[in-house]
């Protein structure tokens, strides 16, 4: 029986899924060199597109996911396949050299095969790949799909489609992907005889090549192979090209091969190269081919398109068949699936990294933390809030903000006509009240709005404070380790830039609480509420507080730094950490809803009074009872002493315009 009777009875015996469709018949290419998928990697242009892909994908994490409800999803590393897929598909590999060795399988022969190992309740224990897809043949048997192998003793394993994991590459059917070394094989045969004729120019090579004639007449006799040797010696061989040949009995040397630029050596192998990488989409810059289609201000722009065309399809390839071949149709639609995270693959240079994660930050997509994680940084203390522009506070406080006035407003249409604000008191009920009645009206109303606002700025307060305890921790924590002495230095620097922070957190709360204040103060006034001058005094009373907090916070620090060990400095932020909001939030309260009140009464020419909450209150306040001031004066100077029976005096440091007289105090302000 001739060759071709036996090969057309060979290939009836296969069904039209099996791979030796595409496997080469004669792989000896026109170029006259044999190429296979073991060859083709002697080319190294194929083997540093191989082992790109291949590495790439290997060293991307490879996760389990659960889609959650209502958007995102979450990690599962308590699943079994989770460790099998992330860590070490099997005993003997890890996942790293086994997704490698299954992308140099897939790259070059088309197909990745491995055998799924279960235990006894059917869960995935192992997958074990194969080591040549080769040999590895795929039929049909009662209308289903089996795999038929043989191991290196000989023995043929035939094994069912659920007990095998296949990623097959691109193929006309989509169970079985052909080889794309026998697609490439003559391109690859090319490259491979350009690099086998370099190799035996420079080896056998005789330079200058051509004739050497003798003269007429001349005969060598029996010295004519000794003539030859000695003309090889000199002239033959690698080192001895491009030499001057010495001619010395009257030789004619005729030239006859063509030059390497004429028979375009270098730009047939630079051609080869470029065409093998985009056979494989791979950038030339890539692998070391530098030419004019990249240089460094596009590379970035390069980079990028190597991971969507071609790293990606071969990552959904293998998502797709991971999920479809190892999770159970329960899990899928439980929600669970895998991904390769790429952010890695994608990251530019340090500015470029920098512009994105401030345009995510902004928009509250990403938090510190999220940002730190892509930096391969440890996540801070309450990094995981996220952030919206408008003056960059937390999601989660302006929906309680939102909250809160909503509650605030009800609050006081229940209290107040809804036309009380802004016109004068015309109710004839409201013409029965005595001043002091309105007082006690409006102090309600005070308290009221100081109970609910409370909260808003004790959480405003709490994000400064923990601005500054992290930096200062971490700063000095740095300083002991390096034994540097720049921190007073730093401590400067650092308050300076605050400033803007401390005002941008607490103006959103404290402009929405003055003028709740200012509302109800007028409406006991007889005011409209709509006197312009009073937008202006809440901003320079926010302006006031910022000053007031960077100047307590770096008074206390720069108090320790010299006279205290850094673990001082450390355990007074961990106090301000714990209790420092707290206190701004009581204090501030009771300084703004006077000091709103007071200006309410100044401007239709009223004065204000101290008042004090009862026997309670402390002495130093009650001394204040009742005491009288108008626009322009203040119920105590700076060195004024507040002196009281069997207590020590107090002494007055700044002008006390209304209260608080010291910290906790709840005094507040009546008009006269």
């Amino acid at each position: 029986m001739g060759i071709l009777p036996s090969l057309i009875e060979r290939r009836s015996t296969f069904g039209e899924t099996n791979d030796f469709w595409y496997r080469p018949i004669a792989p000896v290419t026109e170029a006259g060199v044999k190429v296979d998928e073991s060859t083709a990697l002697k080319y190294l242009t194929v083997y540093a597109c191989v082992s790109l892909i291949a590495g790439d994908v290997a060293r991307l994490p490879l996760i389990l996911y659960r889609k959650i409800p209502g958007g995102g999803k979450e990690r599962l590393p308590d699943h079994p396949l989770y460790d099998l897929l992330h860590t070490a598909p099997n005993p003997e590999t890890t996942s790293f050299h086994y997704r490698e060795s299954g992308l140099v399988h897939s790259l070059l022969w088309g197909n990745h095969y491995a055998q799924i190992v279960r235990n006894r309740m059917g869960k995935i224990i192992g997958v074990w790949q194969l080591p040549n897809p080769g040999q590895v043949e795929v039929d049909r048997e009662n209308g289903k799909i089996i795999y038929r192998w043989r191991t290196d003793s000989g023995k043929e394993i035939t094994a069912p489609r659920q007990d095998i994991f296949h990623v097959p590459g691109m193929g006309f059917n989509g169970l079985v992907g052909f080889s794309n070394i026998a697609i490439a094989r003559e391109a690859i045969g090319i490259g491979l005889a350009t690099e086998k004729y370099g190799a035996l120019f420079f080896s056998e090579g005789t330079h200058p090549a051509g004739l050497l004639s003798l003269p007429p007449g001349a005969d060598l006799g029996d010295a004519e192979n000794d003539y030859k040797n000695a003309i090889r010696e000199q002239y033959a061989g690698l080192g001895k090209s491009h030499t001057v040949m010495i001619l010395q009995n009257g030789e004619e040397y005729k030239p006859l091969s063509m030059s390497m630029e004429d028979a375009q050596f270098l730009q047939t192998r630079d051609h080869q190269k470029v065409e093998i990488c985009g056979f494989y989409h791979v950038p030339p810059h890539k692998i070391a081919l530098h030419g004019q289609n990249s240089n460094y201000n596009n590379l970035e722009q390069e980079n990028s398109s190597y991971v969507d065309s071609c790293l990606m399809h071969w990552l959904v390839r293998w998502e797709q068949c991971i999920s479809h071949q190892l999770l159970t149709e329960a899990e899928r639609r439980g929600g669970l699936f895998v991904e390769f995270l790429v952010d890695g693959l994608l990251r530019g240079d340090s500015q470029a990294r920098g512009d994105f994660y401030t345009k995510m930050f902004q928009v509250g997509a990403m938090s510190p933390n999220d940002i730190r994680d892509k930096e391969n940084m440890n996540p801070i203390s309450d990094g995981d809030e996220y952030f919206i522009q408008l003056n960059m506070q937390s999601l989660s406080y302006a929906k309680e903000n939102e909250k809160q006035l909503q509650k605030i407003t009800a609050q006081q249409q229940a209290d107040e006509p809804a036309d009380a604000p802004s016109e004068p008191v015309q109710d004839p009920e409201e013409k029965k009240l005595t001043p002091g009645m309105r007082e006690q009206r409006s102090i309600t109303l005070r308290d009221r709005l100081a109970s609910n606002y409370k909260p808003l700025i004790r959480q405003a307060a709490q994000d400064i404070v923990n601005r500054e305890s992290v930096a200062i921790t971490k700063r000095v924590k740095k300083e002991q380790r390096a034994g540097a002495e720049t921190l007073l230095e730093w401590i400067t620097d650092f308050y300076n830039d605050l400033t803007p922070l401390v005002r941008a957190k607490m103006a959103p709360v404290m402009r929405s609480y003055g003028m709740a204040v200012y509302e109800a103060a007028a409406g006991e006034a007889g005011l409209q509420a709509n006197d312009p001058d009073i937008e202006k005094f809440i901003e320079e009373f926010v302006d006031g507080y910022a000053y007031r907090h960077i100047k307590s916070s770096r008074g206390q620090i720069l108090s320790l730094l010299n006279k205290e060990t850094p673990d001082a400095i450390i355990q007074r932020v961990d106090e301000w950490h714990e209790k420092r909001a707290d206190k701004v939030a009581e204090n501030e309260t009771t300084r703004e809803s006077n000091a709103v009140y007071q200006a309410a009464a100044f401007a239709v020419g009223l004065s204000t009074v101290w008042r004090i909450r009862g026997a309670k209150t402390c002495p130093y306040c009650q001394t204040l009872s009742g005491r009288r001031v108008a626009a322009g004066n203040y119920f105590a100077m700076p060195g004024d002493r507040i002196q009281v029976p069997d207590e020590p005096d107090m002494m007055v440091r700044g002008l006390t315009a209304h209260p608080p007289l010291h910290a906790g105090c709840d005094c507040y302000l009546g008009m006269i």
